[in-house]
């Protein structure tokens, strides 16, 4: 490369040595003209022209060697005394003009060097300055680009947080600048927020009123040169309440003054709603665990009391009594049903879902549950044909229907009309998104119960599925009615939704889900056939209840059964290791001691994998735990359980080859 650059160096300076030419012609033809003695100053002042042209315009080079030419001319024009001496003069002119000649050569040659050198040097720089500005250009070009770039991320994550930003000029009140989010908050654009919020005295319109306080405080505290974080309600122009955060700072002027304040905030209604189902649900699980810990001590005592009862009913010498003790053994299974609707509302209740017809449950109900409906009350039903079945807890269903009917009629002093609808629904995502349903997308059917009562205020509807809660005079009402309508459809997968006008009327809107498995085929109704006596099969009956054990070892031995029996899990391993082989384990669910009736099991099944086992529980969720110790084939009851069905269980699992259920 470098000597490529020298090579077109000397190119250049031989292309200036070009402009000597002009010079050497003119002394050529002058030269013929002085041989003829006819030589006048015209020639020799063209030469000198020459030479300024080819210093002037070939450089330091060109005008030294063309003055040096026009030099030599003059010396031999002296030499030879071309043309008259006037002109050729003598020494002194001679050297003068020599002198002359190449002065102006040199002159004029280095004004034209150092100005293609400062023209070069023009250049070099010029080009500099244009490469540092192409630089400079793509560099501004790329911070353009990453500022275009982090403002849109920016953008993006503020759009995605939901946070909005807005300003306050603290002189006018005027709001200087409201962000597409922040007016989002509360349903209007923009410019509508900075228009109805100008002002010393914003108008607090889209504050809710019980949270004036709460953003006059904030804005006398911010104008105060206080950073401040508050939440308050904001009422949307169409009537929808949204939670809203906002974090407000004061900007400060020169000489300390607050003269802006800006914000940000966030919508926080899902958050707090989120909360509120919360707060709901763990008050339902906590007064589910004291329900059930009761439920479980009462069951126990039914089962004592029922048992009792049905023991007394064999003593033939009663028959005096066998009414009274009729009476007594209904009322004990009215007190299992109130224990079941206990565990309702808290979705513990033991359910026992099977395949029904929504539409036969209705009618059936209403055959009996126009005695509760007075005669002003006209029921009126639209029970569309071919809904599809459902799996459902039949007593549940009923008891629901009802609980429905009889708020209906409160409703209704005076009368109106009840009107029962079914229908079947397939619910999908954007619906359960709308609704803000708690239920999966799919096949459900519909039962819709309207009346044209009274109606319920809107601040209350969310309140009438809380326990105890009630607006009925004392005496008139427990309020768990609706909570264990709640709770019975979220347990079974399902949904409840409420529609209420004041002075129009109420609609319930009760989700079922549909059944997805094709209707079995009827089976023959066969009497179940007992375990013989005859065959005297021991049994291990584990139950820490005093009086529990007592019945079931008096039913059992009744029934010809050898039985054994012990308090708890360890003292019934202990009994089963001593005393051989057992056919069957009968034992309680949860005890004291270590083992515990799963625990218990998993322990006899290590020495004898074989043993059918009966579980018992006097609380649902004990129940229906799976885990180790159980099997499939395992019978579960729930107390309190009749002699019959004891009976019936004990057959079935002696007999697993015989069921006839």
């Amino acid at each position: 490369m470098a000597w490529k650059q020298q090579l077109t160096l000397n190119n250049a300076a031989l292309i200036k040595l070009i402009w000597v030419l002009p010079t050497a012609v003119s002394i050529l033809l002058v030269e013929p003209s002085m041989h003829t003695g006819i030589a006048v100053p015209v020639p020799f002042l063209t030469i000198i022209v020459c030479v300024g042209i080819a210093g002037a315009l070939g450089g330091l080079r060109a005008g030294l060697l063309a003055g040096g030419l026009a030099a030599a001319f003059v010396v031999r024009a002296y030499f030879e005394q071309f043309g008259p001496s006037s002109l050729t003069g003598g020494v002194p002119q001679t050297a003068i003009g020599s002198a002359l000649f190449i002065s102006i050569g040199i002159l004029l040659g280095r004004l034209k060097d150092q100005r293609d050198t400062s023209v070069q040097s023009l250049r070099e720089k010029e080009q500099i300055l244009e490469t540092l500005l192409d630089k400079e250009i793509a560099e501004k070009d790329r911070q353009a680009a990453k500022v275009a770039e982090s403002e849109a991320r920016l953008r993006t994550a503020v759009r995605i947080a939901g946070v909005g930003h807005y300003s306050f000029r603290v002189e006018t009140g005027n709001c200087e600048f409201c962000s597409d989010q922040h007016a989002e908050h509360f349903g209007l654009t923009p410019d509508d927020f900075r228009s109805r919020t100008a002002g010393p005295n914003p108008e607090l319109f889209y504050v809710h009123s019980d949270d004036h306080d709460i953003v006059l405080d904030a804005n006398r505290r911010t104008n105060s040169g206080e950073a401040h974080v508050f939440e308050y309600r904001a009422v949307r122009p169409d009537g929808e309440i949204r939670f809203i955060r906002e974090i407000e700072e004061p900007v400060f002027d020169h000489t300390g003054e607050v003269v802006e304040n800006v914000g940000a905030s966030i919508d926080l209604t899902d958050l707090r709603q989120a909360e509120i189902r919360l707060r709901q649900s763990q008050r339902i699980e906590a007064l589910g665990t004291l329900t059930g810990g009761v439920a479980h001590d009462f069951n126990n005592l039914l089962a004592i009391i029922l048992g009792n009862l049905e023991l007394s009913l064999e003593n033939r010498q009663a028959d005096d009594w066998r009414d009274l003790i009729g009476e007594a053994i209904k009322a004990t299974k009215l007190g299992a049903d109130l224990t079941k609707n206990l565990l309702s509302f808290s979705r513990r209740a033991h359910l026992e879902p099977r395949r029904l017809n929504l539409n036969q449950s209705i009618e059936k109900t209403m055959t009996w549950a126009s005695r509760v409906l007075p005669e002003t009350i006209n029921v009126e039903s639209a029970l569309e044909t071919g809904v599809w079945d459902v799996e459902l807890d039949a007593a549940s269903v009923e008891n629901a229907i009802i609980n429905i009917l009889l708020n209906a009629r409160d409703a209704m002093p005076a009368g109106g009309k009840v009107t029962i609808e079914t229908a079947n629904m397939k619910i999908g995502d954007e619906y359960v998104n709308q609704r803000d349903e708690d239920i999966a997308p799919g096949r459900y059917v519909m039962l819709a119960i309207s009346d044209t009562g009274h109606g319920i205020p809107s601040d209350k509807t969310d309140a009438i599925f809380e326990p105890f809660y009630t607006d009925k005079p004392v005496g008139q009402g427990s309020g768990l009615g609706l909570s264990m309508v709640h709770g019975f459809i979220k347990q079974s997968g399902g949904a409840i939704h409420v529609h209420s006008e004041v002075g129009v009327g109420t609609t319930f809107t009760l989700y079922f889900k549909a059944t997805t498995q094709p209707a079995p085929k009827p089976k023959s109704e066969i009497a179940e056939e007992l375990h013989p006596a005859s065959e005297r099969a021991e049994v291990l009956v584990v139950e820490d209840e005093v009086g529990v054990i007592r019945i079931l070892e008096r039913v059992l031995e009744g029934a010809g059964y050898a039985v054994t029996t012990a308090a708890n899990g360890d003292e019934g391993l202990q009994k089963f290791k001593s005393f051989g082989r057992f056919d069957l384990l009968l034992t309680d669910v949860v005890m004291p001691g270590t083992l515990q009736g799963p625990a218990l099991a998993k322990e006899i099944r290590s020495i004898d994998p074989d043993i059918p086992c009966i579980f018992m529980s006097g609380y649902a969720s004990e129940a229906t735990v799976h885990g180790n110790g159980y099997r499939p084939s395992d019978i579960r009851l729930m107390k309190p359980v009749s002699r019959t069905d004891i009976l019936h269980a004990v057959s079935k699992a002696l007999n697993p080859g015989k069921e006839n259920d």
